[in-house]
């Protein structure tokens, strides 16, 4: 085996060479015409072995605005005036609170924003996780965290999220920290 080795390059024999015979111009395009119909040809089998049924890439073939969007703190008290009321504990640097949003429906992406923010090493930070997600029951949940320095505001946090069909749902509460 090395000795046929030694003599194919003693002969010249190197690329564009097929054994002893040189491969014609002509015969090397059809080489590369055949090579690129083959990948062609994978490439139409693998899309339709692949391929999503039309619902899937169309959405939805019925839209409805079904859901709706509920917010709360159910571990805070509400005042006369429907604002949420939370104590800050001195015991520790930050305070934090449960919130739910109801939305009845599964798997939902819920997005949370307050109107606050604490600048921590250079970055300004949201009192809320920006995102979740509702379980099987259309229930989600996220934590609001506050600060002393926020001892006598009024944080409003808003929840909301856009369904399959692109219907907006928005709610929010609000939180007086004392």
């Amino acid at each position: 085996m090395m000795r046929e080795k030694i003599e194919r390059e003693k002969k010249g024999v190197k690329k564009g060479y097929k054994g002893n015979k040189i491969i014609k111009k002509g015969e090397k395009i059809k080489m590369g015409k055949n090579s690129i119909i083959k990948c062609f040809l994978i490439f139409i089998y693998t899309l339709l072995l692949t391929s999503c049924d039309v619902s899937s890439i169309s959405g939805p073939e019925e839209c409805d605005s079904g859901g709706y969007l509920t917010i709360s703190a159910p571990s805070l008290e509400v005042d006369g005036n429907g604002y949420y009321q939370m104590y800050f504990n001195t015991d520790y640097v930050q305070t934090f609170t449960t919130l739910n949003a109801e939305t009845g429906r599964d798997y939902e992406k819920l997005a949370w924003q307050s109107n606050k923010e604490i600048l921590i090493s250079g970055e300004w930070t949201q009192l809320v996780n920006g995102s979740s997600y509702t379980n099987d029951y259309g229930l989600g949940h996220s934590v609001l965290g506050v600060w002393e320095v926020f001892v006598g505001d009024t944080i409003k946090v808003w929840c909301g999220y856009t369904n399959d069909c692109g219907f907006h749902k928005l709610d929010s509460l609000e939180v007086i920290i004392y």
